[in-house]
């Protein structure tokens, strides 16, 4: 294997993160592999073990973070996914763990605007932060909060912070470029050709890709619904087309 590339993994939430870091932990030396979910956003360079660290995942890396790492050389890589499919998947992914089921509509009405653009947004600005930057002493408290009590607040905050704006050309304009800066751009729809492809060119051989599927689906996407988000969050299907684009021909986006 090539010990001079820094894979990261720049890693939006429900596409196929564990997947790809269940592979890695089949196949690859644990020291190898540094997760910033761990850490959450406040990663230190003397977390990392340099001389060996390969591979930089979680849902807090960011474009910058190789170096952390000098003398390596970085490819970025991420996976997208059909704004309807992953927004449904987060849905019956947070109602697992939910003693009282919270019906869509409600759980969906309070969901950040074009979550994915403004994902990519904070990543390209160099932030750990997936949703919303939290200090660290208050996580235990939102930890406790209901869903509804969460909802509440956040909705609040989007509203702040101006989250929820549906047109904010210049996050897609960000996210665009970031989506630029990645060696590779996959999406989950063509993961049967685009997981494979990505570990060959980690050196990883004949690697056995093993989805990580939730055991009960609570809804599934259908016509209706569909056209539903993808109203709703036009920036994030944009960005999704745009992703579309750089993917085909599985062609790396950088030398």
């Amino acid at each position: 294997m090539d010990n001079k590339t820094l894979w990261i993994f720049l890693h939006p939430p429900r596409t196929g993160g564990g997947t790809i870091l269940n592979t890695l932990l089949k196949r690859v030396p644990d020291n190898q592999i540094f997760s910033t979910s761990l850490v959450r956003y406040n990663l230190k360079p003397k977390q990392l073990d340099k001389n060996k660290v390969r591979f930089i995942i979680g849902h807090a890396t960011y474009y910058g973070i190789h170096k952390l790492v000098p003398n390596r050389t970085p490819r970025y890589f991420i996976f997208l996914r059909d704004p309807a499919e992953r927004i449904v998947s987060h849905y019956n992914a947070k109602m697992l763990h939910e003693k009282k089921l919270i019906p869509f509509n409600q759980w969906y009405k309070n969901q950040i605007k074009n979550e994915m653009v403004h994902f990519l947004n904070l990543k390209y600005k160099g932030s750990g932060s997936s949703r919303i930057p939290v200090p660290d002493f208050l996580l235990p408290l939102i930890r406790k909060l209901s869903y509804k009590a969460t909802y509440i607040i956040q909705t609040i905050i989007f509203n702040l912070l101006g989250l929820n704006n549906k047109n904010d050309s210049k996050k897609l304009e960000n996210a665009k470029k970031l989506l630029d800066l990645c060696w590779f751009v996959g999406v989950i729809e063509n993961s049967d050709e685009d997981v494979p492809f990505l570990f060959n060119a980690m050196g990883i051989k004949n690697a056995k890709w093993e989805k990580v599927t939730l055991s009960k689906k609570i809804i599934k996407v259908d016509d209706k619904l569909r056209k539903r988000i993808y109203k709703d969050h036009a920036l994030d299907v944009e960005i999704y087309n745009y992703a579309l684009k750089l993917n085909k021909g599985k062609r790396p986006n950088l030398p």
